[in-house]
């Protein structure tokens, strides 16, 4: 019997049914080129309540014959013991420390980083060393020959607060001092949306800060291709999609030093302490006034980028999913 996937794919009532998630796009649409692919869409609600409920639903829902990739260990609620088809969990970062705990239940579990893969072995005991498959953008994140917005800074991320919004704004306050910037955030609104406004207006900023809750793929990529530089200020992250997707449209970056950025953008952008604003504002002041240490940073970017592919990256699944396989003796 030839290799199949399932992939259990949530569905919330009242909101749109996205079928992959951003961040496994690319690997999903390179391997269901190459084996029949199945989505399983159970009804979700996050309460762990009914968590168990889950399980029962996606064993009544799963096909004995196919490999269960879960694509995200927020979904790690769904893993059991023993299940009747091989298991294979991807695990993004652990800021929820919960999503560890079911983990030694999965079959494999695919790691986005190097460096969630020793935070994750040390909170629990793993029957088997995670491997670790890098993240990837689709073919649509490409440089373009189009000139970029003076003095645009683009923030792509959510309110959290490991996202660092807050320093962000203290940051693009200090560089307002010296030109007349605008910051475009792209990320949904939410219970933190009314806070960051009122910090905005404290910082005498809100005229500069354009807020995106929003914006179709085809809108973004644009946004990367035309903006002077884009910032990830984050204090945590598994993995970073907006630091991959900025370099893939060669957009200079300015990221932080800490987590698995680093591990992502090597010498691909300026890594600065996220606690150092000053330095932030610095950085991107220099990107504002040196052309040339822009355009070097766009060719470091654009170069580093290269070393996400999801082709490779979808090949690697493809032999975890071998492995599970066979170790089930075909299930």
């Amino acid at each position: 019997m030839s290799l199949r996937a399932q992939y259990p794919v949530a569905w919330r009532r009242g909101r749109d049914f996205d079928i992959r998630a951003k961040w496994f796009t690319a690997i999903y649409d390179e391997i269901r080129k190459r084996i029949p692919t199945r989505l399983i869409k159970f009804p979700y609600v996050p309460s762990s309540a009914i968590h168990a409920l889950n399980r029962w639903q996606l064993r009544l829902m799963e096909r004995p014959d196919r490999v269960t990739h879960i694509i995200s260990n927020m979904h790690s609620f769904l893993l059991r013991p023993h299940a009747r088809c091989p298991t294979v969990i991807s695990c993004y970062d652990l800021g929820p420390r919960w999503t560890a705990e079911r983990m030694p239940f999965a079959d494999r579990i695919l790691a986005s980083s190097f460096d969630v893969k020793r935070e994750l072995e040390s909170l629990v005991r793993l029957p088997r060393e995670p491997e670790v498959v890098y993240l990837a953008v689709p073919p649509v994140y490409r440089p373009a020959d189009l000139p970029r917005v003076p003095d645009r800074i683009l923030f792509v991320g959510t309110e959290q607060k490991r996202k660092n919004v807050e320093g962000l704004f203290r940051i693009l306050a200090r560089v307002v001092k010296d030109r007349p910037a605008t910051l475009v955030k792209v990320g949904q609104r939410s219970g933190d949306r009314a806070r960051l406004l009122a910090l905005a207006r404290e910082l005498g900023i809100d005229r500069h800060v354009v807020w995106r809750d929003f914006v179709p793929e085809e809108e973004l990529v644009g946004l990367y291709q035309t903006s002077t530089v884009a910032v990830v200020p984050s204090f945590l992250e598994g993995f970073s999609m907006p630091c991959l997707e900025a370099m893939s449209t060669g957009c200079p970056l300015v990221a932080s030093n800490v987590s698995s950025i680093p591990e992502v953008v090597g010498d691909g952008g300026l890594l600065l302490d996220p606690r150092d604003e000053a330095a932030w504002a610095d950085g991107i002041l220099r990107i504002f006034q040196d052309p040339r240490f822009a355009t070097e940073l766009s060719r470091r970017a654009q170069e580093r980028s290269k070393a996400f592919s999801a082709e490779r990256s979808a090949a690697q699944v493809m032999r975890v999913y071998e492995e599970v396989w066979a170790e089930r003796g075909g299930a």
